[in-house]
């Protein structure tokens, strides 16, 4: 399968939105997450509201042959992670469960970082080896391990030098 990767910016991301959600939604329900459908709405409305307009905010989608969305990576300058000075913070990364497996993911992440500004970036995601297992292999490294708001299930924060 071809494909190729575009930088998006927000408006364009949102005049995407319905294939965001619908992307979110198949990535989300299936393990390791098991996010019923308003997770995925939370997550692309956080993405195209808020988010959006953050300072440094950059997003990457694979595109098939025929501009359908494979995937997407996001990100923008924040200090909720930090805490302090702002890093980098790499907030999204979904592939379609039927395209995962292929580099798909690897691609979005790395291209995503390129464009970032320089120094640290942080990411949170959920904490099983699944997840941060990948993250490591892709030079990310464990610093905090964190349960924000009413979650059940703890999150691993993770650091990369750039």
């Amino acid at each position: 399968m071809t494909y190729r990767l575009a930088h998006l910016p927000a408006d364009e991301l949102a005049g995407r939105r319905d294939e965001l959600l619908a992307l979110c939604a198949q990535a989300f329900c299936g393990g390791p997450w098991h996010e019923p459908p308003l997770g995925a709405v939370r997550t692309v409305d956080r993405l195209l509201g808020s988010a959006a307009g953050k300072d440094g905010f950059s997003a990457v989608a694979a595109l098939d042959a025929e501009e359908a969305l494979l995937g997407f990576a996001a990100g923008w300058t924040d200090t909720v992670l930090s805490g302090d000075a702002p890093a980098f913070e790499f907030a999204e990364l979904v592939v379609a469960p039927g395209h995962q497996g292929r580099g798909i993911g690897r691609r979005l992440h790395d291209a995503l970082l390129v464009g970032a500004a320089p120094g640290p970036a942080l990411l949170m995601t959920l904490d099983v080896p699944e997840l941060t297992d990948r993250y490591a292999r892709w030079g990310w490294t464990v610093v905090d391990r964190r349960r924000p708001g009413n979650e059940r299930r703890e999150y691993a924060v993770m650091r990369r030098a750039q």
